[in-house]
């Protein structure tokens, strides 16, 4: 049986980062390094189905790995800065299968690394590019956060549990892309209070919607908690394009 979480109180996020406008190519890779940045279009489509992220990490002033959540796997690989361009090695990856849909958008994502070049940074957005322009990823960075407590009725979180944190759209409880926010937490020792900050992008909250928190206890593959109820959170939204 299931058992369930007491509750979780939370605190609306406050921006976390942001970064100028600048060229990759000649700007400080901190502006775009070490940070969660969200897939918004692909090719000139606007991103669709499950969130997809990326990350950068330098290892030397010209090069670093990246990786990130694709649309069904956990993705990584290498890039290298040069002669004013920026080169993605091909992507590796998890091997876990989903649906088709969401498996096809994910090998044409991954195939486009190997033909960027270049990556622009606008406000709080981030493109990768190419010379000719036919290859194109936008993203959003997360710079916002909801946080707060999770507490369990009976009992403590037992070590090397894990405990995910979901913030997503009320209206589509069940559907991966209305999920925008994510945090596991891995539990190291018994205790009965946990704090979580889950971040997201405030250009993937859509100000009509309502959004909950949901949180659930994972422990040998099994839910061991889920939420009693799913408390609801005021985001913050991007300001409207002019």
């Amino acid at each position: 049986m299931k058992r369930l979480i007491h509750c979780i109180v939370l605190v609306t996020g406050a921006v976390l980062f942001g970064c100028s406008s600048h060229k990759l190519t000649s700007v400080d890779p901190r502006l775009v390094e070490n940070k969660t940045w969200v897939l918004t279009s692909m090719n000139g489509l606007a991103a669709s189905g499950p969130r997809v992220t990326m990350e950068l990490r330098p290892a030397t002033a010209q090069d670093g790995r990246i990786g990130g959540q694709a649309q069904c796997n956990r993705y990584f690989g290498s890039y290298q800065v040069a002669n004013n361009q920026i080169i993605f090695t091909p992507m590796g990856g998890t091997r876990a299968a989903c649906p088709a849909p969401f498996m096809t958008k994910e090998a044409e994502y991954l195939a486009t690394f190997p033909k960027l070049d270049n990556i622009d940074i606008k406000e709080n957005g981030l493109i990768l590019n190419n010379t000719s322009g036919d290859q194109k990823l936008t993203y959003a960075a997360e710079s916002a956060n909801v946080s707060g407590q999770i507490a369990a009725t009976e009992g403590t979180f037992a070590p090397g549990s894990e405990i995910i944190v979901v913030l997503q759209d009320s209206a589509m409880p069940d559907d991966p892309a209305g999920i925008i926010g994510i945090e596991r937490i891995q539990v190291g020792r018994n205790v009965d209070v946990v704090d979580y900050m889950v971040n997201y992008a405030p250009e993937l909250v859509n100000p009509s919607s309502n959004y909950e928190l949901l949180a659930e206890v994972i422990q040998n593959g099994q839910v061991m908690f889920i939420t009693a109820v799913k408390p609801s959170v005021q985001l913050k939204s991007a300001p409207a394009q002019q």
